[in-house]
């Protein structure tokens, strides 16, 4: 019984592993983490930007929209897609002596002409495009250009009510006419290429009005499947 008694003490008095480093206080910390958990990948280094997420659809529209499929075709929204200086976007060159200003304001004209002969909007046909100035001749799709150039998606978070998309721009097309009501940005139910193309053609009268989150007047006869959610995740269904 002695031998035994004198062992315990034994242990009981022998220092642990580690028990005599400055500060150790008898406890066990687990700084690491578990072990066996998971880890995070380190974030990727970013390289050159390839691609813009900014409004859809304006790329397609309104970059080279009438050049010949090709390597040119591609070099050109390349480079507008490559622009990373957004202050400088308007003045970016996408080809040789044209600017993104004016590559925009030269398919903005074409695309004017897309509603003639539309019993549903007003004034359809040349000049009644986004905020079409007749006095300044060449420059009558200035300011629509100049707003389109700065392609980002622009989202009011103060706001909650997210039912029109492109809101922020309409608003500043309208020279403070419109009310400031929604967050803009684009929710998922929204058929967001047929209001561009709405807009492109027609401007504002493409648009029904705010009773109606100014749906588009000139759109095809797809509708949005029954299982996408605008502020339900997950926001898409299961492929169809």
């Amino acid at each position: 019984m002695r031998k035994i008694l004198a062992f315990s003490a034994l242990i009981a008095a022998a220092p642990g592993c580690g028990d005599n480093r400055p500060g150790f206080d008898g406890e066990i910390h687990h700084d690491g983490g578990n072990p066996d958990a998971a880890k995070f990948p380190a974030a990727p280094s970013l390289g050159a930007q390839i691609d813009r997420m900014g409004r859809p659809l304006i790329t397609t529209a309104l970059i080279g929209t009438f050049a010949a499929a090709g390597a040119g075709k591609t070099a050109l929204k390349d480079a507008y897609n490559h622009a990373g200086d957004a202050a400088a976007w308007i003045g970016t060159t996408v080809r040789t002596g044209v600017t993104i200003e004016a590559e925009l304001k030269t398919n903005l004209a074409v695309w004017d002409a897309f509603d003639t002969g539309l019993s549903s909007v007003s004034g359809a046909g040349c000049g009644n495009a986004l905020h079409y100035d007749a006095d300044p001749g060449p420059d009558s799709y200035k300011f629509a250009a100049d707003v389109l150039a700065d392609d980002e998606l622009f989202v009011d978070t103060s706001k909650p009510a997210c039912t029109v998309y492109f809101a922020l721009e309409l608003e500043k097309l309208s020279g403070g006419t419109l009310p400031h009501a929604t967050c803009g940005g684009r929710m998922p139910t929204r058929n967001v290429v047929d209001a561009t193309l709405s807009m492109l053609a027609a401007g504002t009268a493409g648009l029904d009005g705010p009773a109606n989150d100014f749906a588009p007047k000139i759109h095809g006869t797809l509708t949005t499947h029954a299982d996408v959610k605008d502020i339900t995740f997950p926001f898409l269904g299961p492929p169809h």
